[in-house]
């Protein structure tokens, strides 16, 4: 196989499923190459780079056939830094990579310094890994790659975690980073924007793990656009258009879009908004996990029946916030209040069932076997009827795609599928009150669509949505109140319409609005020049 990098009729399928992930795919990326791999959730995305960077077998066991040519040495980021973390500090963690080459000790300050200094990691080199952001981290990550020197460089959703500030930070540096060293580049991400700009290839797979097509970013977008439909991948935003274009042509296409969804969203602020109750409200509270506090003088109330977006920088206190609100970590200072009650006062078996909870981490809730037991096992500890439970079950099983695994073991699944799980597992009961950490990141656009219609029935049956996300359009087109975390504090409570018309919020905040607020501000701003 002549090729810097590929496989040849490459089929992988792994010892505890029947099914193959990838099915006689060839490839050939030559070096210094940029390509995008895109595919719905489960079509066998991730395990193609584990297998092109060696992953599979040395670490993951599979039954592989077909060639694969590797290269002799390969960095691969994940989507959670700290996963790859195993030091405390800064300094160190870079030093275990250069300890791997067999790095004289004497020559590792000034290399930690260069690729410190090569990813914008512009902190003292003892800085607690612990204390950084998300951002911060995904930077590390990166420079321990570096460290490694690394013929090819492998990145499965760098930023799916990330807040979109971060996000184009990230982005943007490993745009530099590809331009000044000809780095050979392998990504998988759903959000495009900012990342397919400057690919060389797209490949396309489908949900049968098969390669659908193979070609220049413009091209695939353009003459498989119905086929990335149907399998419900994300498509960028902007991209092919440039923004100056937009900005300039009021007449584009993409400007009179841009524009007419911004006058629905203006018309849809001056109607009645949802209000009634507080069914959560908090009184100077802070929050933080064991002696760390995050956030202090929260004083926020959550409106019953309403849907409450909770967005913020990494590390803002978004999801530790979340956590009081059932328990999972304890209010420092201050008061929670569940429908006018101290949240202390309430016991686990009626807090329970009053609300559920989707962390951000699928696994940290499964403990079953199975996917069909662990959705039917909160049916079984209420001692529903047999046929019920079979019922209820097989009916989420289907909306949320698992079917055909539900005997397999959750850990077993794709992060995608993980995500729809453990969504599943909440939507089995009709509790007042739902509490999402990030359930959308990792899944395609089709898949997300359908979680979120599923949310929204259950708001219009008066279930409480409060939701962590880093996804502004959801803000925007869902949310009846938006919590802004900043800098230590709830420092914004208000409507997404609000808050994405006002550009010194979103400067304070730093935010990255939806594109059709963005056009908005970037008319004013030609207006006053």
């Amino acid at each position: 196989m002549n090729s810097y990098l590929g496989c040849n009729n490459l089929s992988i399928r792994f010892y505890h499923r029947s099914e193959t992930i990838l099915d006689r795919v060839t490839l050939s990326i030559q070096k210094g190459e940029k390509v995008l791999i895109l595919g719905p959730s489960g079509s066998g995305k991730s395990t193609l780079i584990s297998a092109l960077s060696g992953i599979i077998p040395e670490h993951i066991e599979a039954d592989v056939s077909g060639e694969i040519n590797r290269r002799r040495s390969a960095g691969v980021m994940f989507q959670d830094p700290d996963s790859q973390f195993c030091m405390l500090h800064v300094d160190e963690e870079i030093a275990f990579s250069l300890e791997n080459r067999s790095v004289p000790r004497q020559h590792m300050d000034q290399m930690i310094g260069d690729v410190m200094e090569q990813v914008g990691l512009d902190i003292d080199r003892r800085t607690p890994i612990e204390t950084l952001s998300g951002g911060m981290k995904q930077r590390l990550a990166l420079a321990c790659l570096l460290a490694l020197e690394p013929e090819v460089l492998f990145f499965d959703e760098p930023t799916a975690q990330l807040d979109p500030a971060s996000r184009k930070e990230i982005f943007a540096l490993l745009k530099d980073l590809s331009a000044n060293n000809g780095q050979t580049m392998v990504f998988i991400e759903h959000v495009l924007d900012g990342c397919i700009e400057w690919m060389d290839r797209v490949i396309l797979l489908g949900k049968n793990g098969r390669i659908i097509a193979d070609g220049k970013p413009e091209d695939i977008l353009h003459d498989y656009q119905q086929e990335m439909k149907e399998a419900g991948i994300w498509q960028p935003k902007l991209y092919p258009a440039s923004w100056r274009e937009v900005v300039d042509d009021e007449r584009h296409p993409l400007a009179v879009k841009l524009s007419a969804r911004l006058k629905i969203r203006a018309l849809a602020e001056k109607s009645d908004l949802k209000s009634g109750a507080a069914l959560i409200r908090s009184e100077d509270a802070a929050i933080g996990y064991r002696k760390k506090t995050v956030a202090e003088g929260i004083n926020v109330q959550i409106p019953k029946g309403g849907w409450v977006s909770v967005i913020g920088e990494n590390g803002s206190g978004k999801s530790t916030f979340l956590k009081s609100l059932i328990r999972l970590e304890a209010v420092k200072k201050g008061r929670l209040y569940l429908e006018d009650c101290d949240l202390k006062k309430w016991s686990d078996r009626l807090l329970y069932e009053k609300a559920g909870f989707v962390f951000q981490n699928p696994e940290l809730q499964f403990i079953q076997d199975t996917v069909f037991e662990e959705i039917a096992f909160g049916a079984r500890q209420r001692g529903w009827p047999e046929q019920q439970i079979e019922g209820k079950t097989a009916e989420l099983l289907k909306e949320f795609g698992l079917t055909s695994h539900a005997q397999a073991h959750p850990f077993t699944l794709s992060l995608g599928q993980k995500r729809r799980l453990s969504v599943a597992t909440m939507l089995l009961f009709d509790q007042d009150l739902l509490l999402l950490d990030e359930p959308t990141f990792g899944q395609d656009e089709k898949t997300a669509g359908e979680l979120i219609r599923r949310l929204k029935n259950r708001q219009e049956r008066g279930t409480t949505i409060v939701m962590v996300t880093h996804d502004m359009d959801i803000v925007d087109q869902h949310s009846d109140q938006v919590i802004v975390f900043h800098r230590g504090k709830a420092a914004y409570q208000g409507t997404p319409y609000q808050l994405f018309s006002d550009q010194s919020l979103i400067r304070e905040f730093s935010l990255i609005p939806p594109l059709h607020y963005q056009l908005m501000h970037a008319a004013k701003e030609k207006v006053l020049i």
